[in-house]
């Protein structure tokens, strides 16, 4: 018997079987925090690419033809909606028809979870409507009738949204229904157990007052109870009035916040300005926009953020 023949044969058919079972469904999620849940739902059932180069937020994002190609190829398509990556939708119609193509909008049906009524209103002593506007090049817009978008930035909320991908990736592929399932549950509870990790971490603090660059944080706010007295800017990229700053100014010192949050996906200088004026420091808060897009990018991102606010509010 020719025993090296035979186990070369073994390990042929071996390596021919793991060819042929590869994944085949390609999932395109168009934000980082939208990629890390997906990545952990898919396992090696799919593949999961991220749409945004690293260092590219949605603000900033022009499609290339290669995201084109990957767009055309691409079996799910994820989004956030609520206006943030609503550059997609022409997107998807140039990049040809694909019958079995799924875009598939992550947020739908939070429904009352949504927050509508800004922060920065009252500021100004006013109610109304959130205003989230972007600008893209040829493809301005104006969200202003819609909540805002950062619903990611809530554990809690992230769990309903990969709730939505578990049941994108059975659809578009039925035969590993039970893998993306069994995952989806288990990355859940993470979920979950990083939500009661800054529930506990957040619970003795005496000082909840936040003022954050712009209004990327009204659900984390709400979730863990933290008060959320302004925004510095109220639209992205758009340096706010003086008349606006000297009232959000004064509304600082009289809550007697000690702390200013930037983001990393913004110039500070603004922000370092007001700080100093006002005689106050400065910490930061990651939006989670941008960054290299993993498995592990959500829960890393949300941890770096609780360690920021430990330090800056005890």
């Amino acid at each position: 018997m020719n025993c090296p023949g035979i186990l070369f044969l073994a390990w042929s058919f071996v390596t021919l079987f793991a060819l042929g079972s590869r994944a085949e469904v390609r999932v395109l999620a168009t934000l980082p925090a939208l990629h890390s849940w997906a990545a952990n739902v898919a396992g090696d059932d799919a593949v999961v690419e991220s749409l945004l180069p690293a260092d590219v937020g949605p603000h900033d994002f022009q499609f290339k033809p290669s995201d084109l190609r990957k767009l055309a190829a691409a079996d799910v398509v994820l989004m956030n909606g609520l206006g943030v990556d609503h550059w997609l939708d022409r997107a998807v119609s140039r990049a040809g028809n694909k019958p079995s193509r799924r875009v598939v909008t992550v947020t739908q049906g939070l429904g009352r979870e949504l927050i509508r009524d800004l922060t920065r209103l009252s500021v100004d002593g006013k109610s109304g409507k959130a205003r989230h506007d972007h600008d893209h090049g040829d493809h301005d817009h104006d969200h202003g009738d819609e909540a805002n978008p950062h619903v990611w930035l809530d554990p809690m909320l992230a769990g309903h949204c990969v709730s939505n991908i578990v049941e994108a990736l059975c659809l578009a592929d039925p035969a590993h229904a039970a893998g993306y399932r069994l995952r989806g549950e288990r990355y859940r509870q993470e979920l979950a157990a990083l939500d009661a990790e800054i529930r506990a971490s957040l619970q003795g603090l005496k000082d909840r007052k936040v003022v954050t660059f712009h209004d990327a944080f009204p659900y984390f706010c709400r979730r863990y109870d933290l008060e959320l007295v302004g925004v510095i800017e109220e639209v992205p990229n758009v340096d706010p009035s003086p008349k606006y700053l000297a009232r959000l100014s004064r509304l600082i010192r009289d809550r007697k916040v000690r702390v200013l949050f930037s983001e990393p996906q913004f110039h500070p200088r603004l922000l370092r300005r007001l700080a100093d004026d006002l005689g106050i420091g400065v910490a930061e808060l990651d939006v989670l926009e941008t960054g290299k897009a993993s498995p592990a990018f959500y829960a890393e991102g949300i941890r770096r953020n609780l360690r920021s606010l430990e330090t800056a509010l005890r």
